[in-house]
């Protein structure tokens, strides 16, 4: 009986390695998507790209990248629409909201839509 319980739990945590986490379909690299003739939008960042373990975002005012370290919640990402939450320096997050694996909208007032670079 306990071999049989050892052998569960080694098929168990094996599996669960090979799995991994989801698909995180943020990573990579952003531009923002604007209706024909826009030039820019104020309170959009433009480019962004995510790593594993971090994001640059680049605001229109300082046109400065800004790097900073992040944690993702990314759940359900094999069908769309999915959403992946991003944890950074403060105590808040942003949400960003997938229509498929190239396009997504942030979710804030400002609703910025972006497509994959």
């Amino acid at each position: 009986m306990k071999n049989l319980a050892s052998i569960s739990l080694l098929l168990l945590s094996t599996s669960a390695i090979a799995c991994g986490q989801p698909p995180n379909p943020l990573l990579g690299k952003w531009k923002l998507s604007m209706p024909a003739g826009s030039k820019y939008a104020a309170f959009c960042a433009n480019p962004m790209e995510f790593t594993a373990t971090t994001q640059t975002l680049t605001w229109s005012w300082s046109s400065k990248p800004v790097t900073e370290k992040v944690q993702y919640n990314a759940a359900q990402t094999a069908v769309y629409p999915t959403t992946v939450y991003v944890m950074g320096n403060s105590a808040n997050h942003q949400t960003y909201n997938f229509s498929s694996k190239n396009r997504m909208v942030d979710d804030s007032a400002a609703g910025c839509t972006y497509e994959r670079q």
